[in-house]
């Protein structure tokens, strides 16, 4: 086997460590092995689809991306990046194909990425204990590729801190003793680990302190005193870094469930992440400070063997109490066959039933396979150890398919972006779902899993930050989890640790309940920040909205703009255009929610501002001091809707306005004075329907960050009409 490798070459690297996020410059060196490269062959430097350095460019050395390739061999060499050379996830090569003369053994090939001028090539933004730039050869020209010996490694760690998060339990009770466990992050969401520095945080009246290293750290045996909504405090001692730490419910009594958050989809490098499943579970459990997880690679990629490592791993990181795995895959079937359902597992040792084998043996799986995804129902057939939660990634599950004994949730949320219209296509279908929101991430960041930039694809592949579930249970069992889920007693966020509880007559969410009196609707919400909206939906329709008791400033405008464009793979919408006034001026501009970090408002006058902008079921935000009068106009031109509109009018409500595609809208308003981190609210639904109602609640932080509950299930029937 070695003499084999000997014929296809070596390569190395020329440094072991890299900063995620930085520009900088490093040397990769292939050395022809003994059978050299003919005049026609071809070398390709891949990487996995989903990174998100720099695309790579050979013209201009001043511009971002830019790679120089060169030889000492007599011979050309032709270079070319190509986003889909090679087979996923290793699609994404620089391709150098020979010419005009030929390698022999041990010529060299410098493929050097930064420029000779100091401008470096950026890294990509999430970090990775062994990033690989996979080399494969055709010695021949022959179009067969194969693989070198060692492709070269390098190490790529979290950056300089941006700011540092405390997480603390969402309900505690008085005189509880709980942990507090604390993170430093980068400007990607990367464990900043050159992060050393002394933290405090204030719970109630006392002061705790610790040293976080390599960007972690805990505090053990912390209480609080008294009962409440709290906020506690966080401070860096020594470094001007800004501090966050998530809101807590502060009980007198444990006689309430606890509210327990996880992220439970995933995919590493056995499929198409990156990683190990052992290192995505430990950094789920030990970063990401999450209570439960599962990992649900796309099916057709998972081997035997991987299976087994799988259901090997999620035991060994099992531990009642304390953190909760669950074993799972993604049935990734195309959509007119069932399209996306992530299945989880109660326990460990189950058989997997693919979609398909496309990638891994399809002659000695066949007969295990099952599509549609129908036949996977007949397979469960009278289980009730099988969870199937339908999801939108790159394929869309198709609800036609659904299969009411397992489908209990729906996937609202993922760092592919908000699916708010799926969910709401599941209701208009009366399919009685609960939701749920994952990060589906692909960066080895399971429960902190960020946007990432332009890929080596040349699209932004994940738009938004991944989500939590968050789960009403008594105890942190598989057994309390499990139940939970199937109960639809759980809710989802954005990927912020809001607290929502909503409860009707004696039901929470998920509930199913029978009513001849007006339901009436309690609401307890909890914000990381400041809280916008809150919005009560009975199915579709929206029939509460909190803003609409606040007062408004009257010189501040918020608009408002999101949604997606089409239910396929390319679903993202471009907002690219301008926001105008006439007889008036901008004074100031307040960008909300952009989650790609080149995006954003560029200020071309105090009347003219240029948008960068897209979204993906989310939505971004400007709010604008204005001085305008009773003439003024306010134009709104966007690759997908144009209108204008009296500022002034404002004044008597929001404008909305239909944009196209699937949800696409534009909402512009007086910006609501929104002064408040809890609410507390009680509705009574005055007109409900006889028969079927959904009421389900959505809340919106000024930061952007949301939380869905699960639908509580009333069937109201008015005793006056049925006497």
């Amino acid at each position: 086997m070695d003499k084999y490798y000997e014929l296809l070459g070596r390569a190395q690297i020329d440094t072991n460590k890299l900063l995620a996020g930085s520009l900088a410059t490093w040397t990769i060196i292939y050395e022809a092995g003994c059978m050299g490269v003919d005049d026609m062959g071809e070398i390709l430097i891949a990487r996995r689809d989903v990174s998100d350095a720099d695309i790579p460019q050979f013209a201009d050395p001043a511009s971002e991306g830019f790679v120089s390739v060169s030889t000492e061999a007599d011979a050309k060499l032709e270079v070319s990046y190509i986003p889909d050379r090679y087979i996923r996830p290793w699609k994404s090569c620089i391709s150098i194909r020979v010419r005009n003369g030929y390698l022999s053994k041990g010529d060299k090939i410098y493929i050097k990425f930064g420029s000779e001028r100091g401008l470096g090539y950026r890294v990509q933004t999430y970090s990775e204990r062994k990033h690989i730039f996979m080399i494969f050869v055709d010695n021949m020209g022959s179009g067969n590729f194969y693989q070198i010996k060692e492709s070269p490694t390098v190490e790529i760690t979290g950056s300089y801190p941006d700011k540092i998060e405390a997480i603390i339990p969402s309900v505690v009770c008085e005189n509880e003793k709980f942990d507090i466990k604390l993170r430093a992050l980068d400007s990607w969401g990367n464990i900043s680990e050159i992060y050393n520095g002394r933290i405090e945080i204030t719970l109630d009246d006392k002061v705790f302190e610790v040293e976080l290293k390599a960007g972690l750290g805990i505090i053990s045996q912390a209480v609080f005193s008294s009962k409440g909504f709290k906020y506690p405090v966080l401070r860096s001692i020594n470094d001007n870094i800004s501090c966050l730490c998530n809101p807590v419910n502060v009980l007198s009594d444990s006689d309430g469930s606890k509210i327990f958050w996880g992220d439970m989809h995933g995919q590493t490098a056995e499929t198409v992440g990156t990683g190990t499943i052992d290192e995505y579970f430990q950094f789920a459990r030990d970063k990401a400070f999450l209570d439960f997880s599962a990992w649900q690679g796309n099916d057709f990629q998972i081997s035997d063997e991987v299976w087994e490592e799988l259901n090997r791993v999620t035991m060994k990181y099992h531990e009642p109490a304390k953190f909760i795995t669950y074993p799972g895959y993604e049935w990734s079937g195309n959509h007119p066959v069932g399209g996306d359902y992530n299945i989880y597992f109660k326990n460990e040792g189950q058989n997997i039933y693919r979609s398909s084998s496309w990638q891994t043996d399809l002659l000695k799986h066949h007969k295990t396979n099952r599509y549609t995804i129908s036949e996977l129902w007949k397979e469960f057939e009278n289980r009730n150890d099988v969870i199937a939660i339908p999801h939108v990634g790159g394929r869309c599950a198709n609800l036609e398919f659904v299969n009411n004994k397992f489908v209990d949730l729906i996937e609202i949320h993922s760092h592919h972006g908000t699916f708010e219209w799926f969910f709401k296509e599941a209701l208009k279908r009366d399919l009685k779902v609960g939701v749920v929101a994952t990060s589906d991430d692909h960066t080895g960041r399971p429960g902190l899993s960020y946007p990432t930039q332009k890929t080596s694809r040349g699209f932004v592949s994940f738009d938004v930050r991944g989500g939590y579930t968050a789960i009403f249970s008594k105890d942190l069992t598989r057994n309390g989890i499990w139940e939970a889920l199937k109960n639809r007693h759980c809710y989802a966020t954005s990927g912020e640790r809001i607290i929502l509880d909503v409860r009707c007559a004696n039901a929470v969410m998920g509930d199913e309940l029978d009513l001849t009196n007006f339901p009436e609707i309690d609401i307890t919400a909890l914000g990381s920040t400041l809280i916008e909206e809150i919005e009560i939906y009975n199915g579709v329709d929206v029939i509460y909205r909190l803003s609409d008791e606040m007062e408004r400033h009257d010189d501040i405008i918020q608009i408002k703009w999101g949604g997606i464009g089409k239910k396929t793979r390319s679903k993202k919408t471009d907002w690219a255009g301008t926001i105008s006034i006439t007889d008036g001026r901008f004074i100031d501009v307040i960008e909300k929610c952009f989650n790609n970090f080149d995006s954003g408002i560029t200020r071309m006058s105090n009347q003219i501002l240029k948008l960068n902008s897209s979204t993906s079921g989310d939505y971004n935000a400007i709010d604008i001091e204005v001085d305008y009068n009773e003439r003024s106009l306010l134009i709104f031109n966007s690759n997908n809707v144009n209108f204008s509109v009296n500022i002034d009018s404002l004044k008597r409500g929001r404008k909305e306005y239909e944009a196209g595609g699937v949800n696409q809208y534009v909402e512009i308003d007086m910006k609501a004075k929104c002064e408040k981190q809890d609410h507390k609210i009680t509705f009574i639904d005055k007109a409900p329907i006889v028969g079927s109602n959904k009421y389900w609640v959505k809340v919106i932080q000024a930061d952007g960050h949301m939380a869905w509950s699960s639908p509580i299930y009333v069937n109201y029937s008015d005793q006056d009409k049925t006497n």
